[in-house]
């Protein structure tokens, strides 16, 4: 088990990231989760987030730290995502970004 790569506070160091994650959240989240199950965006991905934004947005915090064996746990997912939801979704997709994934599709370059 290992932290992440980029802290959840950190989320003014990069404000591109902050800003697209503002201003479309259900994209950016929509994006996160097609990007940790290795496929492209489509109207799966969109929909669910569209209609329960606050679970799409903690079970995808929970597959990105699953996949890349960070520490933590539901409990905390749920709280980062609650009381920080910018800074966590801004976190998330600058993980994907270190790992290569293209987590804002249309937003940002690779």
């Amino acid at each position: 088990m290992s932290a992440w790569d980029t802290g959840l506070f950190d989320c003014f160091s990069d404000c591109k990231v902050l800003i697209v994650s503002w201003i479309c959240t259900t994209c950016q989240i929509a994006y996160q989760k097609a990007a940790v199950e290795g496929h492209e965006c489509g109207i799966g991905d969109w929909l669910p987030v569209c209609i329960f934004p606050f679970c799409c947005a903690v079970s995808v915090r929970g597959k990105i730290r699953e996949k890349y064996g960070f520490e933590g746990g539901v409990c905390g997912d749920i709280m980062a995502v609650w009381c920080c939801g910018l800074c966590a979704i801004s976190q998330q997709t600058r993980q994907l970004q270190l790992k290569g994934a293209k987590p804002a599709g249309m937003f940002m370059e690779k």
